[in-house]
């Protein structure tokens, strides 16, 4: 594995690809749920309690990611080490990719029926 000449780039990357998902836990934290796989928050019995769940996890995402950089920073081109950080961003990403889906699961497993609205002829 050929390595950039300059040690700066791969940290740099694993920065600024975490920057949307913070962004989008900032936005989820807001009660945007939608963004969480079209999840209907008018069909949740708290919406509040799953937007504080998912925020919490995608922000996990981007915390694992900034920690990925750094250790990537610490590893400076040595592939042992490059390998090790690698290895531990990807059980760390991957796991809470896991509870998500997890959390996601139950969610919509447990969606209430659907309310009547008038303006947009759902019943």
């Amino acid at each position: 594995m050929n390595m950039p000449s300059n040690e700066f780039m791969l940290p740099a990357v694993m920065l600024i690809s975490g920057v949307p998902i913070l962004v989008a836990a900032v936005l989820v934290a807001r009660g945007n749920l939608q963004l969480i796989n079209g999840l209907d928050p008018a069909r949740l019995r708290d919406p509040a309690a799953a937007a504080s769940r998912f925020s919490k996890q995608l922000a996990m995402v981007a915390i694992s990611m900034f920690l990925a950089a750094l250790g990537f920073y610490w590893s400076h081109g040595d592939q042992t080490r490059t390998m090790w950080v690698t290895i531990a961003l990807l059980v760390a990403v991957n796991g809470v990719a896991v509870a998500m889906i997890v959390t996601m699961a139950r969610l919509k497993r447990d969606y209430l029926a659907p309310r009547d609205d008038q303006r947009t002829g759902r019943r």
